[in-house]
């Protein structure tokens, strides 16, 4: 057998590959069952769309739901939506695509589950108007319930990416609002600010329509557990340098999994990671993201930089006297700072205390602040 590498950290992984979550999986599809609709929110990279597409298998495997997981990502306009929702459904099989093909048919709009989609016809007619193919869309679950008799269960992934499209949340609900006996719905969002405010604004069309649940930090144990089996099934360890590991990790799902990937790579067949092995990988996973981060800092305003750098500072009172000293920042600012960070997910309140969401991006600034090697171009 190749000896891969088995630690996916770059993309989606397969459901039966989701590190840990059951109790999470288990309320979304009780709550689905129940005909509830579902915010789920969390930072991101914690492992949303995983467990979306796990969530949604078992649905499938279970046969009392119809799973069908649209990928809102960078929607931009009404048409963006339609293809969307119609690739959703084109990933169906068995009966059930058959009965769904039957009643796209019937609309004599375009829309179908093989090549001859929606998306090709508004290549060729560009100015077709999507609405009527995205209403249709929409009454989707109404139309299978009816000939079928099942519930569909629809996941909307980066959802808050609606927000570019005007008024979408408001044609969504009136749809929606008449289809809790034959539908459930998980809106499922990484921008916190953006989840609130489609959510919890009184007004807005959505207002209280979704039960919150959020994906927190993964617990040690069960990372460890993760790592030292796969490490194993490999024939290499990890036992001297996973709580390095995780204490660096600091339960955020992605993180731990890219961290584990580059000390993999370090370590051969029948071999035991040891301190320069780690060492060595986390230099590299470093070396990997400082591009990253550094875009993400410049994309910042300044008061933003100067409260998280109080933040890795003094972690323990980035409001104090001192801390906002030493970054020239006033209270008042630092709050206004600070509440931006938590709304775009850079932030987090913990315990009482405002932490690095990605401990990753704490770790890069703080070696900029100490002016380590190759990181002196960074404005800090």
């Amino acid at each position: 057998m190749p000896d891969v590498n088995p630690f996916v950290y770059s993309r989606p992984v397969a459901p039966e590959n989701v590190l840990d979550r059951e109790p999470e999986i288990s309320q979304l599809l009780s709550l689905a069952r129940g005909g509830h609709y579902v915010r789920l929110y969390a930072p991101r990279r914690f492992g949303k769309t995983s467990l979306l597409r796990k969530a949604l298998a078992e649905a499938e495997r279970d046969g009392e739901l119809v799973p069908v997981l649209v990928d809102l990502y960078g929607v931009l306009s009404y048409a963006d939506v339609t293809i969307r929702i119609e690739r959703a459904y084109s990933h169906l099989h068995g009966p059930i695509r058959k009965t769904i093909e039957s009643i796209l048919r019937t609309t004599g709009l375009g829309l179908s589950l093989g090549a001859p989609g929606i998306s090709v016809k508004l290549q060729l007619e560009p100015r077709t108007d999507p609405l009527p193919a995205l209403h249709a869309l929409l009454d989707l679950p109404e139309r299978v319930a009816e000939r079928s008799g099942s519930r569909v269960l629809v996941a909307l992934d980066e959802f808050q990416d609606i927000a570019k499209v005007g008024d979408f949340d408001k044609l969504l609900r009136s749809h929606i609002q008449h289809q809790g006996e034959v539908a459930s719905y998980i809106f499922c969002g990484s921008e916190p600010g953006m989840m609130r405010e489609l959510f919890d604004v009184k007004g807005r069309p959505l207002y209280g329509q979704a039960e919150p649940l959020r994906l927190g930090r993964l617990p040690d144990d069960e990372i460890a557990a993760y790592i030292v089996e796969r490490f194993a099934r490999t024939r290499r360890g990890a036992d001297r340098v996973l709580d390095a590991l995780l204490a660096t990790a600091r339960g955020h799902p992605q993180r731990a999994m890219l961290l584990a990937h580059r000390l993999w790579d370090e370590v051969a067949p029948g071999k035991a990671a040891d301190e320069d092995d780690w060492q060595t990988a986390l230099a590299r996973t470093r070396n990997q993201v400082a591009a990253e981060f550094d875009a993400l800092w410049r994309g910042l305003e300044a008061n933003e930089q100067r409260a998280l750098r109080a933040v890795a500072l003094f972690p323990d009172a980035p409001y104090g006297a001192r801390a906002l000293g030493a970054v020239d920042l006033k209270k008042s600012g630092a709050h206004y700072a600070v509440r931006s960070l938590l709304a775009k997910g850079e932030l987090e309140e913990e315990d009482g205390r405002t932490v690095f969401v990605d401990p990753l991006f704490e770790l890069w600034l703080r070696d900029v602040q100490r002016g380590s090697p190759g990181d002196e171009d960074a404005s800090v």
